[in-house]
Formats: structure tokens, C-alpha cells, sequence
């Protein structure tokens, strides 16, 4: 198959290949790319006139498991579990085709997740490649502890990180602090010290997996990046007076030091706390300090050479799964990034954090085909990314939801 007649971004360059530019699919492979006469030969072509192809998007946080209209997650699990897989595969199919063709789900408590990635891996039902950490590690009570991880001793930590290395995850989780979602948490508290994380993380590493941890205080952040967590999720440098009002040199030298990703898990949601910022209407203080506080937390990260990655914590209340491009958009805002900066995130940057890179993540010969089509061009706008046409993931095509 040839995909003809497109600008080409290649999920690193600063710039695309001018159309008229084609890719060749063979099976699941990108065969070969360049000018588009030089490939057609015997090949089924498809043309998109004014369209861009890029790599497949991909949302480092999100939670499948959960939907984003109840806001009481002890509701969640009141629907059958079958009920519940089956809205499942509907918001996979709605992010595969928004352009989605890869996602890490970080934290369900039945499994659910691990079966859905079965199940689109299988090709029986349509969805983004998953990389699944089942049950996070919380303390006794803490955040999201009614998903059945709960710890406190050492070997009640080793216990709970090797079920989910017996269940076949490709993450392990952490709620390194407490977090907002659960009543009685505390986001500013820390739940494990650096000895504890320390050992998750060597627990993970002997069965070959990598650690994420929830963050949002910043003495969480500072045991998870002196415990050699892969990523940090959230980084929220939250303390007494909100989210960012903690911000620490030393932490984020630290974080830098210890080669750690951070995902921020910035998505639609922080796009409406932009336009309350931007306007003067009710909430239009308390959105302007936060917005304020948080381009200082992700200044400092960037200026420290921290490589952040796209992610939005899909399933939270009011964050649906197919719209990692609105907060895309707020990502780069925030943080200041350019398309091809912000594009980066969601593609090369986020595939190597997660593990999954070279193959995934990039427009390249050899490289895996999940490829996203949509009009316009993304490197100069990112609203073209709410214009999805076509939707290839590993070589299967699909009309995206556009």
C-alpha cells in the first residue's frame, strides 16, 4: 500500500518532506519513504491532497478503566465488570481513531486493562497499542488504594509489585505521594520514603520492568528521582498554598541528574483553565495562579534539560480518552514549546520514554506503521490535529474520527 501525495513529518525533524512525498506499508512495516514517483510502482496508492502524515500520537497517562463522567471513582465499579470492558474497547476505538495508536494505562484494579491489551493486540477489537501497569502500589488508605495495592511493610511492597509482574504488566506504578481523586489523601504528603521506593524499583528491575510513580508534593518528587523511577508522573511541585507553589532548584537538579522523564498529564482540562486565566470571569484569579505557578514548573524542568513527554491522565472527570489533541495544544502553551517541540512529546520523545522507541514513534523505514493522517500541517498549527483523516496502526488502516 502507498499512502501518496503527503507532506511527511518523520517524528524528529524540524521539518517535513514537501508533498508530493509517499510512504510505503508492507504488512505491519513502513517499507520505504521518499518522492512519491520513485515508490508507486505496483502498489494499491491512496493520494491526500493537503494532508500531513505523522507517527501515530502517544498519550503517556491515562486510565481506560475509569470514565470520565462519574467523578466518584468508588462509582466506577458498580456496572458489571463485563459492561465495564465493553466501554472500555468503545474509548479505545474512539482514541485509535483520534489518532491515538499508543497509550500507557497507569493503573486499574481487576485486570480489565490487561485484557483489553490482549485483546487489541489480537486484532479483535480496534484500539491503541497498550502498555498496561495493572495495580498501582499505594500505602495503607492511600491514593487510589481501592484498586487492591495497598502496602506498608517491606514485604507487603515486594508482594504487591510481583502480582503485577505475575499478571504480565509493562509498567509498574507507584502513588509516591497522596492524590486528589481520593478523599483523605494528602497530595502535598509523601506515602513512601527513598529506601521504600528504592525498593520498588529494584523489585520492578528483576522482573525487567520500569517504574512510574504518581507525584505531586515535592518530597515525592525528590524520593522518586534519588530512587531511579523511569518516570515521574504529574511533577507537581504541590505544598501548602496548591499545585507549583513548592518549587525547588535542588529537586529539579535532582530529577534532571537522575535521567527521569516526566509526564505532566496536561490535557483538556488545563486548556479551560487557560481561557478562565485569559478572561476576567468567575474562577479567573484562582486559574491565573495556577496557570502562573505551573509555566514556572515547567520552565525550571525544561531549562534543566528534563525531557517531558505528552500524557493527560484520560478517564479523570471531565477528560475524555480521544482528546489528547486539545491537550496537546495546552501542553505547548504551558510549557512554551513549538508544534514540532509539543509533536515530539507525543511521538519520538514519548516512544523512548516509554520504552518502545526506535520503532514506534518515528516515520521511518523499518519502523512499525502507526501513522496518522490529518489536513493541513501540524508543524505550523496544532489544530490540525483536531482534523484527523486516516488512521494507520501497525499497517491496519482506519478512518479516523474527524
Amino acid at each position: 500500500m502507498l499512502l501518496g501525495d503527503l507532506r511527511i513529518w518523520d517524528g524528529e525533524s524540524n521539518a517535513a518532506l514537501p508533498a508530493p512525498s509517499a510512504l510505503r506499508v508492507e504488512g505491519q512495516r513502513i517499507v520505504d519513504i521518499g518522492p512519491q514517483a520513485a515508490l508507486a510502482d505496483g502498489a494499491e496508492t491512496l493520494l491526500f491532497p493537503g494532508c500531513t502524515a505523522i507517527p501515530g500520537l502517544i498519550d503517556g497517562h491515562v486510565h481506560l478503566v475509569l470514565d470520565p463522567e462519574i467523578v466518584d471513582p468508588l462509582e466506577q465499579v458498580v456496572a458489571p465488570a463485563a459492561q465495564r470492558l465493553r466501554a472500555m474497547e468503545a474509548r479505545a476505538e474512539a482514541m485509535l481513531r483520534a489518532g491515538i495508536t499508543t497509550a500507557r494505562d497507569l493503573g486499574g484494579g481487576e485486570g480489565l486493562e490487561l485484557a483489553l491489551r490482549e485483546r487489541i493486540a489480537s486484532g479483535e477489537v480496534p484500539g491503541p497499542r497498550l502498555l498496561c501497569a495493572g495495580q498501582p502500589l499505594t500505602s495503607r488508605g492511600g491514593h487510589c488504594h481501592f484498586w487492591g495495592g495497598e502496602a506498608s511493610s517491606d514485604e507487603e511492597i515486594v508482594s504487591v509489585v510481583r502480582r503485577q509482574l505475575a499478571n504480565a504488566v509493562d509498567w509498574v506504578k507507584v502513588m509516591a505521594t497522596g492524590g486528589v481523586m481520593t478523599k483523605a489523601s494528602d497530595p502535598f504528603a509523601a506515602q513512601f520514603d527513598e529506601r521504600q521506593l528504592r525498593l520498588v524499583v529494584a523489585t520492578a528491575a528483576a522482573g525487567g520492568r520500569s517504574v512510574a510513580a504518581h507525584c505531586h508534593g515535592t518530597p515525592g518528587i525528590e524520593n522518586a528521582a534519588r530512587a531511579g523511577v523511569a518516570s515521574i508522573e504529574h511533577c507537581s511541585f504541590a505544598g501548602p498554598g496548591g499545585f507549583g507553589r513548592d518549587l525547588q532548584p535542588e529537586v529539579v537538579a535532582a530529577v534532571a541528574e537522575a535521567g527521569t522523564w516526566v509526564s505532566p498529564t496536561i490535557n483538556l482540562g488545563w486548556g479551560r483553565r487557560l481561557r478562565a486565566a485569559a478572561g476576567d470571569g468567575e474562577g479567573h484569579e484562582a486559574a491565573a495562579r495556577f496557570v502562573l505557578q505551573m509555566r514556572k514548573v515547567l520552565a525550571a524542568l525544561r531549562q534543566a534539560g528534563v525531557p517531558l513527554v505528552a500524557s493527560t491522565d484520560a478517564g479523570i472527570p471531565r477528560v475524555p480518552h480521544d482528546r489528547l489533541a486539545e491537550g496537546l495544544a495546552a501542553f505547548a502553551e504551558l510549557a512554551e514549546l513549538t508544534p514540532v517541540e509539543a509533536l515530539r512529546a507525543a511521538t519520538s520523545t514519548a516512544a523512548d520514554a516509554l520504552g518502545i522507541g526506535p520503532e514506534v514513534g518515528r516515520l521511518r523505514p523499518g519502523a512499525v506503521a502507526d501513522i496518522l493522517i490529518v489536513e493541513g500541517d501540524p508543524l505550523r498549527d496544532l489544530a490540525a490535529l483536531r482534523r484527523p483523516r486516516w488512521v494507520l496502526a501497525r499497517g491496519r488502516l482506519f478512518e479516523a474520527s474527524g
